[in-house]
Formats: C-alpha cells, structure tokens, sequence
C-alpha cells in the first residue's frame, strides 16, 4: 500500500474537525499510487481523499491547486482543495504538505476500450482548449533536463542495449525539438493514464491527480494518453480500433496542426520514454527496500511501448 506517512486516528480527527466536515466515521489508505500519500476518509457529511505530498515542498503544491481550480471553473469534474476552518486549502500534517478534497462518483477502469477511448479523446481536447489561458507557465519536473539528468545517472543499472535505446531516443527528440520548438503548447494534465479517471459505465465522471501537470506541447499531453489507453501491456503495439476512436474524438474538437502531426511520432516516444524512465528510476530507487519495491509499477512496459513506438507509428489524422 502506497501510505508513506501515516496518520493516527487523533491526527485523523483533529483535522476532519478543522475542515468542518462533521465526525470521522472511518479512514483507509488508497493503494495504487507510488508519488504520494492518500486517504480514504468517511465523515458524517460524506466521503473525501486527504492527499500527503511526498515529493513536493510546501511552496511548490499551489501551483497544481491553481492549475485544477481553473479548469473547475472551466466546467471540468476535478478535484479541488477544499479550504479548512482558517480559509486555507494547503496546510502541514506530520511534516508533508497536505490537502483534502471531494471523493467524486464513479470507478477506476479495469481497462479500456474503444468507447472509453472515444469519451477520453473528446475531454482531453476540450483539457486542452481550457488549459490554454492558463497564466502560469510552470515546466515539467519531469521534462528534458530530467530525462537528460536520469538517464545518466542510471547508466550503471541498466544493460547496455537499454541504455542505448534510451540515449538515441533522447538524442533524437533534442534535435528534432531544435528544428521544431513553436509547437503549440498549453497547461496540462501530464499523467492522465486511465487510473487518473473515474468512469460510471462508460461515461466519464472525473479526471483526478493533477500532480505532473506542467506548461508544454499539447501533443506529449495526446501522446501519453494514447500510449497508455490504447496500447497492448503484453506487446506495447497499438490497438487500432482504441487508437482511431481516441484520435477521431480528439481531433474533432481540436484540429492539429501540420506541425504538430509532422512531430506526432517524436511524441509518442519521448512519451514513453519518460514514463520507462521514471519507472526505471522508481524501481531502482527501491531495489533495496522489498515493501516500497512491491508497490512499482514495472518498468519493462513501457520499454515495450517504446520498443513498439520505434518500430512503426501510424499517422495522427484518422
């Protein structure tokens, strides 16, 4: 279970309390995630999630807050920090960052399908759009000089053919950005794999977890959540049928340009380089602790869908 700092029944209750949000009846940690930690709690005026930044400082977290605030004003289901008895939405509990937010309807897909796919690529388009205005240009933590930076520094931990998958991908993403850097960009989700959404059925209820949202090109955005929705987690190809029902719904609310289809398979795999890499230094990262270790995800899958990525890409327009 993915609860790294935790939480008594008295810390629990004391700060129910300071939210205004009647008597704690129960709390459970959420397994699932590996960046922070999260709660379950039930109180006599509903269900809602205390989230524990791991990764972030105080300072660093409004910025996401801000990020999901707008697009709740744009009309979107996500998930924004309530604010407790002192009018704040962010506040320390044991030593990390903490919010607490609404606990939407709706579950997380088992997996996805072609009419999953359609609901998504119509959202992240309209995701898109509404992330445009957005003032704040924050870059990704996770972008250029981390994969330049990761990479090297787990030369030593991967086999010889990984390492040089992953150094000609970045090599080639370099030059290719140089040539192409007035891509359009816009806010976005940044980590909006299909466990970041609540569906009741097929209909989309939320988007959640907003943690790696960041100012870059629109087309990383699409390419991390076609890699994810609609790749084969045993093979890391495409299934078409996902892939032609995301991309048709997408671009029927947002036309890319020719720039940004011309660049479409750069994205794709920078895409899935970046989540190998981050897995790669997760998994490492806790090699010598099997608790934490049994919690990564593995990273061998999207070393297959970059695998996949490299040798053929389809063409973004349907």
């Amino acid at each position: 279970m993915a609860v790294y700092t935790s939480l008594s029944d008295s810390d629990m209750r004391a700060l129910v309390a300071d939210y205004s949000l009647g008597e704690l009846v129960s709390f459970q940690g959420i397994s699932g995630g590996v960046e922070n930690t999260n709660y379950f709690v039930n109180t006599t005026t509903g269900k809602y999630v205390l989230t524990l930044f791991e990764e972030f400082e105080f300072e660093e977290v409004p910025y996401f807050l801000d990020v999901v605030a707008h697009l709740q004003e744009k009309g979107f289901n996500v998930p924004a920090a309530l604010v407790d008895s002192q009018g704040e939405r962010l506040r320390m509990v044991n030593e990390r960052p903490a919010i607490i937010v609404d606990c939407f309807s709706g579950q997380e897909l088992a997996s996805t399908n072609a009419n999953t796919c359609r609901e998504m690529g119509e959202v992240l388009a309209k995701l898109h759009l509404a992330g445009e205005d957005f003032p704040t240009q924050r870059e990704s933590h996770r972008g250029i000089a981390w994969w330049h930076e990761t990479s090297r520094l787990l030369e030593s931990e991967l086999e010889p053919e990984q390492f040089s998958l992953l150094s000609t991908q970045i090599a080639q993403f370099d030059a290719f950005i140089a040539q192409h850097g007035d891509l359009p960009k816009a806010t976005i989700h940044g980590d909006l794999f299909y466990n970041n959404t609540l569906f009741n059925g097929e209909k989309l209820s939320a988007i959640i977890d907003f943690y790696n949202a960041c100012h870059t090109w629109v087309m990383y955005d699409l390419a991390i959540v076609v890699n994810d929705w609609c790749s084969d987690r045993t093979t890391g190809e495409l299934d078409m049928e996902k892939y032609q029902a995301l991309l048709a719904a997408y671009t029927a609310q947002r036309a890319p340009s020719e720039a940004e289809q011309e660049a479409w398979p750069h994205m794709l795999r920078i895409a899935a380089l970046r989540f190998w890499l981050s897995r790669l230094e997760a998994w490492h990262g806790a090699k010598n602790d099997p608790e934490r270790l049994a919690q990564q995800h593995d990273p061998k899958e999207f070393q297959r869908i970059l695998e996949a990525r490299v040798r053929y890409t389809p063409a973004l327009m349907v």
